[in-house]
């Protein structure tokens, strides 16, 4: 299907349609398909429809192997049935895709001091339970307590010469939904410039890996929402080979007893953080952006900016809602992006 223009999710990207280059010309199509509990848009430039037709349904294919791999949903995933294995004291051989997220996983865990964990999984569901309730109420404190004991990074134990991992504690469940969207949009562009299809975009539900740019344009530009309570205002980025994601309370939060908790959980605590805080995050690693962005909106920003500073190819912006007044903080290398 060709487009004109499209709109994706809370991003927005824009580019000129058709444009002719070495003596060919490039169309734009776009084409969606539903995957990982988000609609996943692909946006790229071919000399045919066919050929474009035929890459974007590989793409979408790859996203299904992924998924089959990484999900916590599906009964039968292999992320699933590794943690059935919690507290057998039995290590797991496990595919390279998998082993390399979670190896990925807890180095970014050792960093933001745990406030990314991929061991959150019985604090998720617990959590989707509770957002889904007619009047929501927090966990008692016993169950909270129980749920706890099951978390944390520390008790996933990774054998890199035989690519086995065991988990320590009983009841402990694997969550990859900060991070595998991510890994997913950057291995789909990868698969796409393989193909030879280099101009292309994915929209993984908020993920976004660009490859190269639009014909007769230098960079993709895209558009990020800032936090509710600016006017629907927005800053544009021009980007390009580059994975961007943001994260925050915008759209996902639940109101119990008069305050607002975030979809996103506090390992620590195992409820949703009370932060009005956005984060974006730009990184020439999909699995970084994806995951530093939801990390992010857990911490202090002067400490969050400080952390994206010591990453390589990293820049980010955070937006704080103090008291209906936005607070902006950016990492040095972030305006070297910025279009306005």
């Amino acid at each position: 299907m060709k487009v004109i223009f499209a709109t994706i999710c809370t991003l927005f990207i824009t580019c000129f349609g058709t444009v002719a280059v070495d003596a060919q010309e490039l169309e734009r199509y776009q084409f969606r398909s539903n995957h990982m509990g988000s609609q996943f848009t692909i946006i790229l430039f071919s000399d045919s429809e066919e050929k474009a037709e035929i890459v974007s349904t590989g793409a979408f294919n790859l996203v299904e192997e992924i998924n089959q791999v990484m999900s916590d949903y599906l009964p039968e995933s292999e992320l699933n049935r590794l943690s059935a294995t919690s507290g057998t004291n039995s290590s797991v051989k496990v595919s390279e895709s998998l082993y390399g997220i979670l190896k990925t996983s807890k180095e970014i865990s050792k960093r933001t001091d745990g406030l990314f964990d991929v061991t959150i999984g019985p604090l998720t569901r617990a959590w989707r339970m509770t957002r889904m309730m007619p009047r929501p109420e927090l966990p008692a404190e016993a169950e909270l307590n129980d749920l706890l004991s099951r978390v944390g990074y520390e008790y996933i134990h990774l054998d890199e010469e035989n690519r086995k991992v065991l988990l320590e504690k009983e009841g402990m469940r694997i969550d990859l939904g900060g991070i595998a969207k991510g890994y997913a949009a950057e291995r789909v562009v990868e698969y796409m410039s393989g193909k030879g299809v280099q101009i292309s975009l994915l929209d993984a539900g908020g993920d976004i890996t660009l490859g190269d740019p639009p014909p007769g344009r230098n960079f993709w530009e895209v558009a990020i929402p800032v936090e509710k309570g600016n006017n629907g205002s927005h800053i544009r980025l021009g980007l390009q080979n580059q994975t961007v994601t943001t994260s925050g309370d915008m759209f996902q939060y639940v109101v119990i007893d008069g305050i607002r908790y975030s979809h996103i959980i506090v390992p620590q605590t195992g409820v949703g953080s009370t932060r009005q805080q956005q984060a974006s995050v730009i990184s020439d690693n999909g699995m970084y952006a994806d995951a530093y962005a939801s990390a992010l909106t857990l911490m202090d920003p002067v400490d969050g900016i400080q952390l994206i500073e010591s990453i390589p190819n990293t820049e980010a912006v955070i937006f704080v809602n103090r008291n209906d007044e936005i607070i902006r903080y950016e990492s040095s290398g972030f305006k070297q992006y910025l279009l306005d």
